[in-house]
């Protein structure tokens, strides 16, 4: 194996794709035969590259593995602001704008949604990996804590800081039960129950005043 400081970073354009096809490569490999179940030969050969080529770009497996979680991060942090540009945030009836949030969240999880699972593994017995996901969290709380910022007038709430925190764990939980595991509640009943729960807590509105507010808009 190469050591680490033979690795280099790909500035050519053909570098940069050969170095993406690796990433991609070992994303698929760690979805079906997990971290633990692949190596770097395996990898290699699924990008079409040799061993060689491999370690010229990565200095082993769990180097290629932190990478793969830097473009999950990144992957669904940009398909969340995709979402959210489609959202108007301004609007009068911010209850009929909470589903619209849910629905994001739950459709920027898939990126890569398989991948996610081996990513929760290694959480727990990779520091590394734990590092990566939780200043993706705290990013994920920072914007949640900007859009609650343009609701502040309207919420019943005065610490924005704790709400975002409260929000972004209460929806992050229900939505990844929702994405990753089988419940036996019809899913939209589920968003409903989120959605009622977090009205509630931000804008003090209960679910008869929500609909009688949306029937009037």
């Amino acid at each position: 194996m190469e050591s680490k400081d033979k690795v280099r970073t790909p500035r050519q354009e053909r570098s940069v794709k050969t170095k993406t096809a690796i990433l991609k490569a070992a994303i698929r490999l760690f979805t079906e035969k997990g971290y633990h179940g692949t190596n770097t030969k395996e990898i290699a050969a699924e990008a079409g590259v040799s061993t060689g080529s491999f370690y010229s770009y990565f200095a082993d497996k769990r180097a290629v593995f932190l990478d793969a979680v830097l473009l999950y991060n990144r992957e669904f942090t940009e398909r969340i602001d995709q979402e959210m540009r489609e959202i108007d945030l301004t609007i009068e009836d911010k209850k009929s704008v909470l589903p619209k949030l849910v629905d994001s969240l739950i459709n920027s999880h898939q990126v890569y949604k398989n991948f996610h699972n081996e990513m929760m593994v290694l959480y727990h017995s990779e520091p590394a990996v734990k590092q990566l996901m939780d200043e993706q969290y705290d990013r994920n709380r920072t914007l949640t804590l900007r859009y609650l910022t343009l609701w502040k007038d309207t919420m019943v709430v005065k610490d924005l800081e704790a709400a975002a925190f409260v929000v972004f764990a209460a929806i992050d939980h229900v939505v990844d039960a929702l994405v990753f595991s089988e419940v036996s509640i019809p899913v939209e009943r589920i968003k409903q129950g989120l959605v009622d729960m977090v009205a509630s807590y931000l804008l003090g509105m209960t679910t008869d005043e929500a609909e009688g507010e949306s029937g009037r808009g």
